[in-house]
């Protein structure tokens, strides 16, 4: 049976038992992580739980209540190491209950098990290299389920995911017959999601016509099997996602049209929304502009960076390497240097932090050859003219990729110019790359506390990099250099306007 559907069974049946606040608390929960309203779950679900231990409650709803704020972190989310404690805590509360192996019924109950956020997160930071740690974990759980229920379906696709990410799609399918005869054989059948597990075992393959004709089976009884508003959306945007990279590898392939594909790609602003949609929105993007059907200009390039370090920040990174290299494959195919380097940068970072890489370590080595052969920006004016240069640009003229490869190629010449330190912060802001900017700042603040126009820009760029470690870092040291006389300080190259006009200083998007 699928979630929702239980779900809907449920709550109707505790209100009838006049526990109305009750099931209107779990449903509100559930639709909250499916819509990826993590702290709006969070914030909620402490009241959830009083009321699900207090009166005749069923003894699995405060376990119920308290899944889901893990659940949309894990999900939606897309979260990984910054979640994973959470998610390990709520695992042991729920199958350790009473100190030992709990019986079927206790700690998880039928709808949703604690190991779902768990498997989601090792998913998120690194599938491949977890799939130990996952086929273990799948083997206690669902010992522990029945077939049939909503939190074995969940467990079952979970081990097909697993599955595929050991480079075994073709068994993934057999243990999704096997497991969906088994449940039919007892008289519950599967959920019509189930077939999504299908659909991505089947794109392993290259078996993309059939993949797609399940997601057609999937879109064509989406009303029926899942319920209006949060839920139904969340079933929508993984079959618009899955649909738009199958169609868009399609179309680079010449299976299809560059039309279609197009057609078939999300709102960008959704992936902003729901960052569980980004690797794939991603992918097919790179697929799109190779077949000239979609820009690949600074936009998308701002887009990529900010999703990629979100990954970053939140220890996703299998998920994180995957952005990285096609936000550098792009950045370096459109003549983007500084972001093709600080996308390189940041992939191998990840790289580090997973396993089973050498595919990956391949592309990364096969686009930083390709950086490599391009040659330096060179300046069309001297040094100290770049600036006005930059100034006399018309709106239309401005991108902050060229404006940044020109500053940082002034700042060369100029090392700690804080009129050109200034102009990077404001075009890394632009840009999503507020840390790479910070980093170009330090040396000229360290070496130079009393520069009150380089130590200004520097704030400006962590307050809107939220590095919170890094103004503590900057308070400290200008506090230091405070208490310290310094009868010499360092020269200016120049002097930082609060805002350079001409600049691309605008929020980046995500």
């Amino acid at each position: 049976m699928a979630l929702w559907r239980w779900l809907g069974k449920t709550a109707r049946e505790l209100r009838v038992d006049g526990q109305a606040e009750l099931a209107e608390g779990l449903v509100r929960l559930a639709q909250m992580a499916a819509d990826g309203q993590a702290d709006a779950a969070a914030e909620a679900a402490p009241a959830v739980e009083r009321t699900a231990r207090s009166g005749s409650a069923p003894e699995w709803a405060a376990a119920f209540a308290g899944h889901w704020p893990v659940a949309a972190r894990a999900g939606d989310q897309a979260e990984g190491e910054s979640v994973l404690p959470a998610a390990l805590a709520r695992l042991r509360a729920c199958h350790l209950a009473g100190g030992g192996t709990p019986e079927p019924g206790s700690g998880c109950g039928p709808a949703v098990c604690a190991a779902e956020p768990v498997l989601t997160c090792y998913t998120n930071i690194d599938g491949p290299g977890h799939v130990v740690d996952r086929a273990t974990l799948l083997a206690e759980s669902l010992r522990h389920t029945l077939p049939g229920e909503p939190a074995w379906e969940a467990l079952v696709l979970a081990q097909a995911d697993m599955l595929i990410d050991d480079e075994r799609p073709d068994e993934a399918i057999r243990e999704l017959d096997t497991r969906a005869a088994a449940a039919r054989a007892g008289g519950a059948g599967v959920s019509l999601g189930y077939a999504f597990g299908y659909v991505r075992a089947l794109r392993h393959l290259d078996r993309y016509d059939e993949a797609l004709s399940a997601l057609e089976r999937v879109e064509a009884g989406m009303t029926a099997a899942w319920p209006g508003g949060a839920a139904r959306a969340a079933a929508r945007r993984h079959t618009d996602t899955e649909r738009a990279r199958m169609l868009a590898w399609l179309a680079r392939a010449g299976r299809r049209s560059p039309q279609e594909a197009r057609a078939a790609l999300p709102q960008l602003r959704e992936a902003d929304a729901h960052p569980r949609m980004r690797p794939a929105w991603a992918e097919a993007a790179e697929h799109l502009v190779a077949v000239g059907a979609l820009d690949n200009d600074w936009r998308l390039g701002t887009a990529l960076t900010t999703w990629s370090r979100y990954f970053e920040r939140v220890g996703s990174h299998r998920l994180c390497l995957r952005v990285s290299l096609i936000a550098a494959r792009l950045a370096a195919a459109r003549g983007a240097r500084w972001t093709a380097d600080c996308a390189l940068r940041r992939a191998e970072r990840a790289l580090e932090r997973v396993r089973r890489g050498a595919e990956e370590a391949g592309d990364l080595a096969e686009i930083r050859a390709e950086a490599a052969r391009r040659a330096p920006r060179g300046l069309p004016v001297a040094a100290s003219e770049v600036l006005p240069l930059l100034r006399r640009q018309s709106p239309d003229e401005v991108d902050p990729e060229y404006q940044a490869d020109l500053v940082l190629a002034a700042l060369e010449e100029r090392p700690g110019d804080a009129a050109l330190l200034n102009a990077l912060g404001q075009v890394g802001r632009t840009l999503g790359l507020t840390d790479a900017a910070a980093e170009r700042h330090w040396p000229r603040v360290r070496s130079a506390p009393g520069d009150q126009k380089a130590a200004l820009s520097l704030l400006e760029t962590l307050l809107a990099d939220k590095d919170t470690a890094g103004l503590r870092a900057l308070v400290r040291h200008l506090t230091d250099a405070a208490l310290t006389p310094d009868d010499d300080p360092a020269p200016r190259h120049g002097t930082a306007d609060a805002e350079s006009p001409g600049i691309a200083a605008t929020a980046p998007a995500g």
